[in-house]
């Protein structure tokens, strides 16, 4: 503390008896998976990290994407870490049937409410959070819980809901925008310091200049502004080659921000209908990518050793060369590091441990 800085003392006092600030900056206790390791990576800097504490995670993309389902396999994650799971549901897209079909449990530790107005939403949870947080007084112990709003498009204003009971036809777009970048402003304070992990998800539109550089798709501000993590999805057909049958989808994911990683990174998910999604999709070709992996003929192998296997063998060693992928990233962010570079900080190779707890 420099000399001359002694009404520090009683500042720092003052501050810390302040409801709803904090002095400190503290990185997510923990994460969550999304289901892939390669999707973990994009968005998080690590394979074994996805959606992190005290952060609003938002996945946007069209219509059928596969947003709802992605959601979904993150919160069957998150309960195997025993978190409790609060679904608020704006457009009847998580009946019970689909989220058991993927794996959630929603007979324990699961709360499921319907809403229709953006005002509804923002009272169901910011009541489950008032009482949350009077119960456990904001303690760091307190249970890890993850709240999914899905989704923020479907929900009507009040007055666009006092149109309807009139029988008017008449939008209120504007207004809706703002009460959304309301409310996804004050659930982003309001986690921050909780045990809390939010999932929203939101529809895009497409770009009509794209001369403009934003892509095909364009996310709506509200979620740009406040999310600390965005996924694109978009969906294309999975087919067997020289087959003209569907057999699942091809899910695109894009890491369109995130405050852990290097941006835009993408990588393409196969789900089949008949299994769901592949924690290991991916992987071969990123690791590869990476210099981790190389091929040999139809086999793979890991950079240095004499262990061979093929593709489909991947779960079988998944372990094995995941670990060489985070070491990999360790030593790159130790060296730059020793090296004093001003950027060492940059969590695109974080340091990180086997656990999905940091």
């Amino acid at each position: 503390m420099k000399k001359g800085m002694d009404f520090l003392k009683d500042f720092n006092k003052e501050v810390e008896t302040m409801d709803g600030v904090g002095t400190s900056s503290a990185p997510p206790r923990y994460w969550y998976s999304t289901g892939n390791f390669v999707l973990n990576k994009i968005i998080s800097g690590s394979f074994y990290k996805g959606i992190p504490q005290g952060r609003i995670t938002n996945f946007s993309g069209p219509s059928g994407s596969g947003k709802s389902f992605l959601a979904a396999n993150v919160i069957r994650e998150a309960q195997k870490e025993g978190a409790f799971i609060m679904v608020v549901d704006t457009e009847n897209a998580l009946d019970d049937d689909f989220m058991r079909k993927i794996g959630v449990d929603v007979s324990n530790n699961y709360k499921y409410v319907g809403v229709t107005t953006i005002n509804q939403a923002v009272t169901v949870i910011s009541q489950f959070l008032k009482g949350y947080k009077e119960e456990y007084n904001n303690t760091s112990d307190a249970p890890q819980v993850v709240v999914l709003l899905d989704s923020m498009d479907m929900m009507l204003t009040e007055t666009e809901l006092e149109h309807y009971d009139k029988g008017v036809q008449k939008g209120d777009q504007g207004q809706k925008n703002k009460q959304l970048k309301l409310m996804l402003r004050t659930f982003a304070q309001d986690i921050k310091t909780l045990n809390v992990a939010m999932i929203v998800t939101s529809q895009v539109y497409k770009n009509q200049d794209l001369l403009s550089g934003d892509g095909l798709w364009i996310i709506g501000e509200a979620v740009r502004y406040s999310a600390s993590q965005i996924v694109l999805l978009t969906k294309m057909k999975l087919k067997d080659t020289g087959s003209s049958i569907v057999k699942g989808i091809r899910m695109k994911c894009e890491g369109y921000k995130t405050r852990f990683s290097k941006p835009y990174q993408t990588v393409v998910i196969e789900v089949p209908y008949d299994i769901g999604m592949d924690p290991y999709s991916g992987l071969v070709e990123t690791l590869v990518g990476m210099g981790i992996v190389e091929k040999a003929g139809s086999r793979y192998r890991i950079k240095g050793s004499d262990d061979t296997w093929y593709e489909k063998d991947v779960a079988t060693i998944a372990d094995k060369i995941l670990l060489a992928g985070e070491a990999q990233a360790n030593a790159y962010l130790i060296a730059r590091i020793t090296q004093g570079e001003d950027d060492a900080t940059d969590l695109s190779a974080p340091l990180v441990s086997r656990k999905t707890k940091s």
